[in-house]
């Protein structure tokens, strides 16, 4: 670490850290007029009645907005009642844990995947077992073997085949039709996590629409339109399997969606203020990856919509050494290993979040400092 200690630049105590290692899309101003305009909405109407109560699957209303959502991406409007309404993308993982993989079983993934399906996997006392991957994420070969080891443990399959994080990848449609195939072979549930897939102007569609049968379908608004939305949607195969897997906990566990978040949330959708959200996001995140890209004085080969970047360290830095050297200096990051499972392909890498950085100053000033402590 002694090259990293000799830059000057460091941040007093007292100095407010530069997060970029939390990801959640740039702030638009948009989502702040859209927030106004919902609550002199819902102040007309009888908001107090309307979320009185818990929710639980939402509303008609609630169910038929997500279902239109998800057909940006799905190409087609599901049956409502086949929607299911969660506060996020870990409590629906929950339920399916609990339902499909359960103790003893073996839950496959990536082997660089969302951080958090490593605790809640412990959590059920569920295997972990990572796939290996290339520039378009799963590797079909591998993900074959891994059934064959697991025979009759390997039970799902949790993948993020658009804008994978942390690489920011995209499977081609070639791709998913084989792990389709692959799935469909080995009896596999799959997991699709498609938080960020709304983003891109054009993408394959879902893995899910190639295995309809055994997909669960998981998107949601607080990585594409706004953080302050924590609401996510997912389809399962059909209506009577999805009641069938989260009814059981309806009462039990806290997996629902908070009844005035739901309100708001359905209103965005009906009105068209997400369409407009989302174009302003990626105009957003377009600035904001020139402002990375004159930083790090070079281009980045991923989908433009993609506000997270996989950056590799030189061989001469340690990942450890380099974290707590960018912290020391005000800046935080992802480390790369925190996304790793049975690999160390995050080892020599940072993930870096541009959405929450307040304003481009901010960011700059962020990012100049990442560049200075690769290169010193």
């Amino acid at each position: 670490m002694d090259n990293l200690s000799n830059l000057s630049e460091v941040a007093q105590p007292s100095a407010r850290l530069i997060d970029f290692g939390r990801n959640f899309p740039p702030p638009s101003p948009l989502v702040r007029t859209a927030l106004q305009e919902s609550f002199s909405y819902l102040a007309k109407t009888n908001v107090a009645e309307a979320i009185r109560f818990p929710r639980f699957t939402g509303t008609a209303q609630d169910r038929e907005a997500g279902a239109n959502w998800l057909a940006r991406r799905l190409e087609q409007t599901l049956d409502p009642d086949r929607i299911m309404l969660a506060n996020g993308t870990q409590s629906i993982l929950a339920m399916l844990l609990a339902y499909y993989v359960k103790p003893g079983g073996v839950l496959l993934t990536e082997a660089l995947t969302y951080p958090a399906i490593k605790p809640l996997s412990h959590l059920f006392r569920v295997k972990l077992y990572g796939i290996s991957i290339d520039g378009e994420g799963i590797e079909p070969e591998s993900l074959d073997r891994a059934c064959n080891k697991f025979k009759g443990k390997a039970r799902a399959l949790y993948c993020m085949p658009t804008l994978h994080n942390p690489t920011s990848a995209i499977m081609t449609e070639t791709r998913r039709q084989e792990i389709a195939k692959i799935a469909r072979r080995h009896n596999l549930s799959i997991f699709e996590d498609d938080i960020y897939g709304v983003l891109p102007q054009s993408a394959p569609p879902p893995l899910s629409a190639y295995a309809p049968e055994r997909s669960w379908y998981i998107s949601g608004l607080s990585k594409s339109l706004a953080c302050q939305l924590r609401i996510a949607y997912v389809a399962g195969p059909s209506l009577s399997t999805t009641q069938r897997v989260f009814w059981p906990g309806v009462r039990t566990t806290n997996w629902m969606v908070a009844p005035l978040i739901a309100e708001i949330a359905t209103h965005w959708l009906t009105t068209g203020l997400a369409s407009k959200i989302i174009d302003s996001v990626r105009l957003e995140t377009k600035s904001r990856r020139n402002i990375a890209e004159e930083a790090f004085g070079m281009p980045f080969d991923i989908d433009p919509a993609s506000y997270h970047l996989w950056i590799k360290l030189p061989d001469h830095l340690s990942l450890s050494d380099f974290v707590e050297a960018s912290k020391q200096r005000g800046v935080v990051v992802g480390a790369g290993n925190a996304f790793a499972v049975g690999s160390s392909l995050g080892n020599t890498r940072v993930r870096i979040g541009l959405g929450v950085a307040t304003d481009h100053d901010q960011l700059r000033n962020g990012l100049s400092m990442i560049g200075k402590l690769i290169r010193a």
